[in-house]
Parts: C-alpha cells; sequence; structure tokens
C-alpha cells in the first residue's frame, strides 16, 4: 500500500475544490457586506498545515492568538503571516512563520502541496494556505508575544465531525450561524475553517478510504514508511 504521505501528495495535485469547499464553512444566513478594499493592494499572506504522528494519529498545530488591538484577536487560526522581501516563496513565509510562532526546527518539513487562495476581505489579506509534513513529534515552544496557546486536533477527528454552527455577531451586527470545527472545545471558523474544509473534502474527494490507509499506515511507529 501507498504511503498516507504520498496519498496526500497525490490528492494535493490540481484541480481542487476551493470556493465550494470555502462555502460549506460560511454562515447560511449573513448579509450581503464589503470592506471595499482595494484588492490590488492586498496583502500576500502563507499559513502551514503541518501535519506529524503523535501515537497512532496524524495531528495538525493551530494556534490561538492573544488578545490584542486587531482584526484576529483571540483567533484560532494556522501558524503564519505576511510574506516578506527574505521569503523567496510562499512555502517560505510559511516555515519562517511556524519557526517564530511555534519555536519549532523546520528543516525536515516536507512540502506535500498548496491548497486554494483565500481573500479575507476585512483585512484586504490573501492566504496562501500550504501543507507540511514532519515525520516526528515536534517540541512546541511558542511565542508568548504572538501565541496563547498551542492546539493540536486529530485530523481524522476534524474530518468526521458533523456540521454545527454558534451564533456570532456579523460586522453589520447582525447574528449569524458561523460553522465552525471543534478542537478540545475550542471554534475553528472563518478562514481557518475554511483552509481545513478544503483539505479534507479534497481528500475524501480524491481518495475516499483515505481514513483507512492512514490508519493502515506503519508509519506511526516507523516514521520513514509514511
Amino acid at each position: 500500500m501507498a504511503s498516507w504521505k504520498l496519498i496526500l501528495k497525490e490528492a494535493l495535485r490540481p484541480p481542487l475544490p476551493g470556493p465550494a469547499a470555502h462555502a460549506k464553512m460560511l454562515p447560511d444566513n449573513a448579509p450581503e457586506f464589503s470592506w471595499n478594499h482595494d484588492k490590488s493592494k492586498g496583502i500576500q499572506s502563507s499559513v502551514l498545515i503541518l501535519l506529524y504522528p503523535y501515537e497512532d494519529r496524524i495531528l495538525i498545530p493551530f494556534i490561538q492568538r492573544p488578545v490584542y488591538p486587531g482584526y484576529h484577536s483571540g483567533q484560532i487560526s494556522l501558524p503564519g503571516g505576511k510574506c516578506e522581501d527574505v521569503d523567496s516563496s510562499y512555502w517560505e513565509t510559511a516555515l519562517r512563520e511556524t519557526r517564530e510562532e511555534l519555536g519549532i526546527d523546520t528543516d525536515e518539513v516536507e512540502y506535500l502541496g498548496q491548497l486554494s487562495r483565500i481573500y479575507i476581505d476585512r483585512s484586504n489579506f490573501f492566504v496562501n494556505p500550504q501543507v507540511g509534513f514532519l515525520k516526528y513529534t515536534p517540541q512546541f515552544n511558542p511565542d508568548p508575544k504572538e501565541v496563547a496557546e498551542v492546539l493540536k486536533a486529530d485530523i481524522t477527528e476534524l474530518a468526521t465531525q458533523p456540521r454545527v454552527t454558534d451564533t456570532m455577531l456579523h460586522p453589520t451586527g447582525i447574528p449569524v450561524e458561523m460553522p465552525y470545527f471543534n478542537a478540545g472545545g475550542k471554534h475553528i471558523w472563518g478562514a481557518t475553517a475554511m483552509i481545513i474544509c478544503e483539505l479534507i473534502q479534497t481528500l475524501n474527494t480524491k481518495y475516499p478510504a483515505w481514513i483507512n490507509a492512514l490508519h493502515s499506515c506503519s508509519g506511526h511507529t516507523s516514521p520513514e514508511s509514511l
């Protein structure tokens, strides 16, 4: 059997579901609203879905932002941030930001592919999601200025959750039912939920038996086989 890592690499080849997957994590009753930004001046950024083994599972680390005056105060997100001149690619941005925020060595993170770009109207950011794999469980040493807490979520648990919503206030002040993923009692919503939803839908569509394949792999005890 092909390793789960190779299955994921193949699944991430275009075409990808993109907006169709993202739409599943949008509220059904949200009013039309725009921040009227000039998209030609949008800021390019990148985030990393870092997959790594832990016991008999594959986990993804998320970060909870500290509370601060800003758009993403207290939110749960993937490690990542704005592209800088020192970065040669979106992949390099994702690795640099992950090193800075999670305090881990990214030299052995293997590139698996990327997902569809997402535009965040509120902050005028373009997010370019990258997917990587680390064959061992990292020891996180998060930067307290950027990370209040590191959350670790099992990818199969995220993938098998029913669609649930919680009431949140839209920027217009109207309550909306926002879909979210549950990660240890914390809500993953918004652009981060859209990114995870696309990863899951991509795997479900291109390799429906991926969860069984993951559990069948021996890579959790022999990382080289992943």
